[in-house]
């Protein structure tokens, strides 16, 4: 019998399952102990496949922990690419590539195995020092002096100070500006360069992992609980001017937690600074290797970059905004020190062209709520199928919010898979039990935002200076935006809006 034509082509993704946001080049960090090992399943076939089952068969490592679960799908059209994932806990998982197998069978074929990596950092905080130290396979990066532009206490976050949970303005969004990052290799290395984390991402990506796992955790101890997290989450950034503002819902209903979805969006963008101000095509270290060729004999022992710099605009997903920065790179050998310095412009190269959402006008309750968008590219294209992971939320007419996922699978509202089009819907039913719990009713305006991050295509086997190049995780389109203006209104924008009568 014919293995089934399903695949999981590009490498899973992690997705903190409070804030629903995926981690930066979706790595797996076991400072959060509960993660969702997510992939987009392929089905690489000509015709549509039935009553297909999907399930994770294990994980490589036995510290990381999956949940069992099976998906079904009563059928897959050729060529859709469907979104599925498991919850696992990460506490014992050991840094490094274990291989994840999933399974996929459909009527009429046999089953078929699917084995991609993941990757894995550990990520502690060293409250003496004030010291973030992030460790994978190659070595580790810690992360000091960290500089940023702390949050507006009258913006963030904002709720009604009767609620049951109403969180201190000091949780975020952090925009950094600056921080100092010492690379340790495992083993010292010979030559020019040494062995990129995961043979895959610049180093830099390990510090964007520091702070936006700081981040999240500040976000899931508020909302979960401090024992959500293995490290200490007291460690503090060196605030500069001016302030950050934004603006997050109340109230949680819905797969998710709809205000910690907002705070972990906006925190993301903050910390993507770090990547654009270290730029994508090569980082300080590897341009700083570059310019320092050790001499001959001599072995590589330790490295630092220290980097400061100032944003003209605030972060914003999918905008063009600049850094201007200045680094520092130190290389220290078994037989000299070595440095070099740059002071140049970046630009964050994570942008597009704009989002156009429907939705229906009017629905009669209680049929699904449904949404459809369609991301643009720079140059007029659409982001397709698998090339996003994207989400929408739902406001009830008296404030409630509900998580929806977002996919261009051919599937439910979605007309054809990879067409451009991420649908998603609410089912009315199952909310208004939701709402009545909140004394609240269904019927009005309901609000529609949605947001995607780009996910990280890199092919398996891609050589590692090429493949450290694409990094995915960055929200591309948001809903939410934020401003260094404090006389400016919550950016917290609707792209549509659905009455129910």
């Amino acid at each position: 019998m014919t293995a089934t034509p399903m695949q999981v082509l590009t490498r899973p993704f992690a997705v903190e399952p409070i804030t629903n946001v995926m981690l930066p080049d979706g790595i797996f960090d076991n400072a959060i102990y509960g993660l969702r090992i997510a992939c987009h399943y392929t089905n690489t076939g000509p015709v549509p496949l039935s009553n297909v089952r999907i399930y994770l068969e294990g994980v490589g490592d036995p510290g990381i922990a999956p949940v069992a679960r099976t998906w079904t799908f009563p059928t897959i059209p050729a060529g859709s690419s469907v979104r599925v994932w498991w919850q696992a806990d990460f506490q014992h998982a050991t840094p490094g590539k274990p291989l994840v197998s999933f399974v996929a069978r459909g009527d009429g074929f046999a089953s078929r195995r699917s084995i991609q990596r993941i990757f894995v950092s550990q990520t502690r905080f060293d409250p003496g020092t004030n010291t973030y130290a992030c460790t994978v396979g190659e070595g580790t990066l810690k992360v000091s002096g960290l500089q940023a532009i702390g949050p507006s206490s009258k913006e963030w976050w904002r709720c009604d100070p009767k609620a049951p949970r109403c969180p201190p303005a000091v949780l975020g969004p952090w925009v950094p500006t600056g921080l100092t990052m010492a690379w340790v290799a495992d083993p010292a290395y010979d030559g020019v360069h040494g062995e990129l984390p995961f043979a895959d991402p610049w180093w830099k990506i390990l510090a964007i992992i520091v702070a936006a796992v700081a981040a999240l955790v500040a976000i899931i101890a508020e909302v979960a609980g401090a024992g959500k997290a293995n490290f200490s989450v007291g460690g503090t950034f060196e605030e500069t001017d001016p302030s950050v503002s934004c603006c997050t819902p109340k109230g949680a209903a819905g797969s998710g937690d709809p205000e910690a979805t907002v705070a972990g969006v906006a925190s993301l963008i903050a910390s993507g600074a770090i990547v654009v101000a270290c730029s994508d095509a090569a980082d300080p270290f590897w341009r700083g290797q570059e310019a320092t060729p050790p001499a001959a004999g001599e072995v590589t022992v330790a490295e630092r970059v220290t980097a400061k710099w100032s944003l003209p605009q605030a972060p914003n997903a999918g905008k063009a905004y600049t850094a201007d920065v200045s680094w520092a790179y130190e290389r220290v050998t078994t037989g000299a020190a070595y440095d070099h310095g740059v002071t140049e412009t970046q630009t964050n190269i994570h942008v597009a062209g704009g989002v156009t959402v429907e939705t229906p006008p009017k629905v009669a309750a209680f049929d699904p709520l449904w949404v459809k968008a369609r991301f643009a590219r720079t140059d007029g294209g659409l982001f397709r199928a698998a090339e996003l992971y994207a989400f929408a939320l739902f406001q009830a007419p008296q404030g409630l919010f509900f998580v929806v996922d977002l996919a261009d699978d051919g599937l439910g509202f979605d007309d054809a898979p990879g067409d451009g089009v991420y649908a998603g819907s609410l089912d009315l039913e199952r909310a208004y039990r939701v709402l009545l719990k909140e004394n609240q009713e269904p019927y009005g305006v309901w609000r529609v935002f949605v947001f995607a991050q780009d996910v990280n295509l890199t092919e398996p086997g891609t050589p590692p200076e090429i493949a450290a190049q694409h990094i995915g995780g960055f929200f591309v389109a948001s809903a939410i935006e934020l401003t260094f203006d404090p006389s400016l209104p919550c950016p917290l924008t609707a792209q549509a809006a659905i009455t129910v009568v």
